[in-house]
């Protein structure tokens, strides 16, 4: 998870595969709950929300089945479900903590097999927990399981100026950029804001639009 500042940090390097069993209770009490060290707030999550909703909507993109990988609190899940009253929503995480608490699915990328894709799979500050052979399935498994949307967010090594050591997970994998941009491009157009759309796009976006 990160936070957005103008400070900068060190980056780490060598970093062990993490274990899901640092998601614990104290894990979140840091980054999501304490007001002095969470990355974001409640409320920053329901504006995010509104950003793909409204985004999505503009596009004429119809959801009807969302599921967020990595879910942590279910705030971004939960913002979504009051604007797509209609969907079907679904929260996963790795977190044995979560799951008990929260009744989300306990599964992890890229091994994550759902019986059928979905119109808008949210995944945020997932993938840096991963190291890059499995970051880049992680990336395949999103391009299997989402059918018309993924909204996508992981911390770059250029985004390191931009953010705030006191709250920001800093043992991650830090790649640039382009490594993301590159694999998810296989299997996405992307529209800027953190939203791609699944190739072939069936949505009209002008040429000015286009995050090329």
């Amino acid at each position: 998870m990160n936070s957005r500042t103008t400070r900068p940090r060190t980056v780490p390097v060598d970093l062990p595969m993490p274990d899901t069993a640092r998601f614990d209770r104290a894990y979140f009490d840091r980054f999501y709950r304490h007001p002095e060290t969470r990355a974001a707030s409640v409320h920053d999550a329901q504006i995010e929300a509104q950003f793909v909703a409204a985004f999505l909507r503009h596009l004429r993109v119809e959801i009807h089945q969302i599921v967020d990988i990595g879910c942590g609190l279910g705030r971004m899940l939960n913002g979504l479900s009051k604007l797509f009253p209609g969907a079907v929503v679904h929260g996963v995480d790795s977190s044995d903590y979560l799951c008990r608490t929260y009744g989300w699915e306990p599964a992890a990328l890229p091994d994550y097999t759902p019986p059928r894709p979905f119109d808008l799979v949210v995944c945020q500050d997932v993938l840096v927990y991963l190291d890059d052979s499995e970051a880049a399935a992680a990336i395949g498994t999103l391009g299997r399981i989402a059918r018309k949307a993924l909204y996508f967010g992981a911390l770059a090594e250029e985004d390191l100026a931009l953010c705030d050591p006191a709250r920001t997970d800093t043992d991650v994998y830090l790649r640039p950029a382009h490594w993301y941009r590159r694999r998810l491009a296989r299997h996405f157009e992307p529209v800027g804001g953190g939203l791609w759309l699944r190739k072939p796009v069936d949505a009209v976006i002008w040429t000015l639009d286009r995050r090329t």
